[in-house]
C-alpha cells in the first residue's frame, strides 16, 4: 500500500468516525469506544494518529481518559496510547491527574519503555498550576519501582527511590521508601532490601516495614534472618502491631514450629508485647499448624479459646479442621466439624467439600459415598467449584481403572454438570475421559474427544496423543492415526514423555533411555546450581556496589545525566 493509500485510508476513517462516533456520544463510556476503534485503524505516524483524533472533534477530560487507559485492549501498542496522552495534554483546559499519569507510567514501563516514562515524569513544558503537584506526586515513582523489581532490575528500584527522596521533602517519602522494599520482597530480593534499610543512616523504617521484610525473610524461608529482625525491630523502639504478629506467629507455624507460635500469642498480650489483642487472622494459622501435625485435641482446645480473646472462629478456622482431618483419614471427625461449622452459622464453602473429595479421590472404593455427598450438597443449595468437579471425575476414572466398571457414564454425567453449572471442560477433565475411553476400548469416541479437544482451543498432552496413536496403529487404524497426526503437528506442544512411561521396548531401549534420562538430569542440576551462583554473584556486586559508593550520590547522577540525554533528544524522539 502506498503513502497515498494510507492518507486516503486515513480520511476515510476520519470521516466514518465523526459521523458514526461523537454526534452520539453521552458518555465517556460511549467516546472510549469510538476511540478503541479508530486505535485498531493503521495510521503511518503519530501526526496521523493526532489529526484523526482531532476531527472526532471530542474535547479529553480526565474521566474519558482514566476510562480509556483502563479499558485499553492488551495489545496496543504503548506508543499508540502514549500519543494519545500526548493529545489529550495539548487541550486546554486539559489536566493530568496522579492516576492518569502513573497508568500511563506503568503501561511503557511494563513495556521495558524505561526512558520513555522518565521522560514523562521528568518533562517540566507547558505543566499547568494544578499539573505541579501531580508530577511530584509519589504513584508514578511507586509504579516504576515495581516495574524495575518485576524487570529483575532492583539497582534501577533504588535509584529511583533515591531520585525521588532527593526531589521531595525527605519526610515525606516513607510511602515510596515502603513501596521499594514490599517490590523488592515480592520479587525475590530480601537480601537487598534488608540491606539497604540497614544502611540508611539515622532513619529508623516504619512498622509497616519491618512487616513487609518479616513476610519477605519467612516467604525465603530464613527463620535466622527473621527472628535477628524482630530483635532488632524491637531494640529500635519500633512498636509491633497485631499485623507483626500475625506475620511473625504465620511464618513459625509455617517453618512447622507452632510451640514457638502459640508462646507469641501469650507475648503480645502481655505488657512486653504492647498489649495486643490478637484476632482470627493470627489465630487460624495456629489452629491450621496443629491439625497438620495431627495434633487435633490441641487445635480444637484452641478454637474453644478463641471466644477468651473475644473473637469467633471463621470459615477458614473449620476448613483448617475438615483439612487435616481428611488427610489423616478420619472422615467421621471431618463430619462432625461440619456439622459443627453448620451449628454455629457458618456455612461451607466448596472448599470445605473439597477436601472430602480428594480424601474419596484418593482412597479407592469410596465413589458411592462420595457421589453421595456431591448429591447433599448440591441439593442443600451448596454450589460446586471446578475443583470439585475435578476430584469427582478423577475418583470415577480411579474406579474405572480399578476393574469396578460403570466409571464413563458416570463421568460423562459428571461432565455435563459442570458444563450446566457454567465450567467449560478444560485439559484435566478431557484428558481423564479420553485415557477412561482407551482402557475401554472406545477408540472412535476417545478419538473424537482428543478432537474436539483441539477445536476447543486446548492442546492435548504428549503423553495422551501417544498413547492413543499407539494402540490405533496397534489396531490398524491407521488412517485415523495419520489423520491425529496430522492436528498434532499444526499445533505447537511438547514431545517430551513422563520419566516413568514405559515405551514397551527392547531392555537395550530401556537400559539407553534411562542413562538418558540420568545424563538430562543431570545437566539440568548443572545449569539450575550454576544460574544459582551467577545470580548469587551478582546480588552479591549489586551489595557491594551499593555499599561503595554513596546511594545518593548515584542516583543524582544518573538523574542528572538522564535528564541531560531527554533535552537534547526531546520528548517526541524519545525512544
Amino acid at each position: 500500500m502506498g503513502m497515498g493509500s494510507l492518507h486516503l485510508s486515513c480520511r476515510l476513517c476520519f470521516r466514518t468516525t465523526r459521523i458514526i462516533g461523537f454526534s452520539s456520544c453521552s458518555s465517556p463510556e460511549d467516546a472510549v469506544d469510538v476511540i478503541s476503534v479508530l486505535l485498531t485503524k493503521p495510521f503511518p505516524s503519530s501526526s496521523a494518529l493526532t489529526t484523526a483524533l482531532d476531527a472526532t472533534g471530542l474535547h479529553p477530560t480526565p474521566l474519558l481518559l482514566e476510562t480509556l487507559l483502563k479499558n485499553s485492549p492488551p495489545r496496543l501498542s504503548p506508543k499508540i496510547l502514549l500519543t494519545v496522552f500526548q493529545w489529550a495534554r495539548s487541550h486546554q483546559g486539559f489536566s493530568t491527574t496522579p492516576s492518569i499519569l502513573a497508568s500511563v507510567v506503568d503501561i511503557l514501563a511494563k513495556s521495558r519503555f524505561f526512558a520513555t516514562a522518565w521522560s514523562l515524569v521528568l518533562n517540566t513544558r507547558d505543566r499547568t498550576e494544578t499539573e505541579v503537584t501531580t508530577y511530584a506526586s509519589p504513584q508514578p515513582y511507586l509504579t516504576l519501582i515495581r516495574r524495575y523489581g518485576r524487570a529483575g532490575m532492583p539497582a534501577a528500584a533504588i535509584r529511583t527511590y533515591e531520585f525521588f527522596a532527593t526531589c521531595s521533602n525527605e519526610n515525606d517519602d516513607g510511602e515510596v521508601f515502603d513501596g521499594l522494599i514490599d517490590s523488592l520482597c515480592k520479587e525475590g530480593y530480601t537480601r537487598i532490601a534488608s540491606d539497604y534499610m540497614a544502611g540508611r543512616e539515622g532513619k529508623v523504617a516504619s512498622v509497616r516495614c519491618y512487616n513487609i521484610l518479616l513476610n519477605g525473610w519467612f516467604r525465603a524461608r530464613k527463620l535466622d534472618e527473621a527472628e535477628r529482625l524482630w530483635v532488632e525491630m524491637r531494640s529500635k523502639g519500633v512498636r509491633p502491631t497485631v499485623v507483626s504478629y500475625g506475620t511473625i506467629i504465620e511464618g513459625l507455624c509455617q517453618m512447622r514450629r507452632v510451640d514457638d507460635a502459640m508462646k507469641m500469642i501469650d507475648e503480645m498480650r502481655s505488657k512486653k508485647g504492647g498489649e495486643v489483642e490478637p484476632n482470627v487472622i493470627v489465630l487460624n494459622p495456629i489452629v491450621d499448624a496443629l491439625a497438620e501435625g495431627k495434633r487435633f485435641k490441641e487445635a480444637l482446645g484452641a478454637v474453644e479459646k478463641f471466644p477468651l480473646y473475644g473473637i469467633s472462629p471463621n470459615i477458614s478456622t473449620f476448613n483448617s479442621l475438615v483439612k487435616g482431618f481428611c488427610k489423616n483419614g478420619d472422615i467421621m471427625e471431618a463430619s462432625a466439624v461440619l456439622k459443627m461449622m453448620i451449628g454455629r452459622g457458618i456455612f461451607p464453602t466448596a472448599t470445605t467439600y473439597n477436601y472430602f473429595f480428594r480424601f474419596f479421590s484418593r482412597c479407592g472404593g469410596k465413589i458411592e459415598e462420595g457421589l453421595n455427598l456431591y448429591n447433599k450438597m448440591v441439593k442443600s443449595g451448596y454450589s460446586p467449584d471446578r475443583l470439585t468437579y475435578h476430584l469427582l471425575i478423577k475418583m470415577v476414572c480411579e474406579e474405572d481403572r480399578a476393574g469396578r466398571g460403570g466409571g464413563i457414564n458416570l463421568a460423562v454425567r459428571l461432565i455435563r454438570d459442570m458444563n450446566a453449572k457454567g465450567f467449560d471442560s478444560d485439559l484435566a477433565t478431557s484428558t481423564m475421559l479420553i485415557h477412561m475411553l482407551c482402557r475401554m476400548n472406545m477408540w472412535d469416541e476417545a478419538c473424537v474427544e482428543f478432537k474436539e479437544m483441539i477445536e476447543k482451543g486446548l492442546v492435548p498432552q504428549y503423553l495422551t496423543y501417544q498413547r492413543l496413536i499407539k494402540n490405533l496403529k496397534r489396531l490398524g487404524m491407521i488412517k485415523l492415526s495419520n489423520h491425529l497426526t496430522g492436528l498434532m503437528n499444526c499445533l505447537y506442544h511438547s514431545n517430551k514423555l513422563p520419566a516413568n512411561y514405559k515405551h514397551g521396548g527392547s531392555e537395550e531401549d530401556k537400559s539407553l533411555d534411562v542413562r538418558k534420562a540420568i545424563v538430562y538430569q543431570a545437566k539440568t542440576m548443572s545449569d539450575i546450581l550454576k544460574h544459582s551462583r551467577e545470580r548469587q554473584r551478582k546480588n552479591s556486586a549489586d551489595s557491594t556496589q551499593v555499599q561503595l559508593k554513596s546511594r545518593r550520590q548515584i542516583s543524582v547522577e544518573s538523574a542528572n545525566k538522564l535528564i541531560a540525554e531527554i533535552k537534547n533528544r526531546g520528548i517526541q524522539n524519545v525512544d
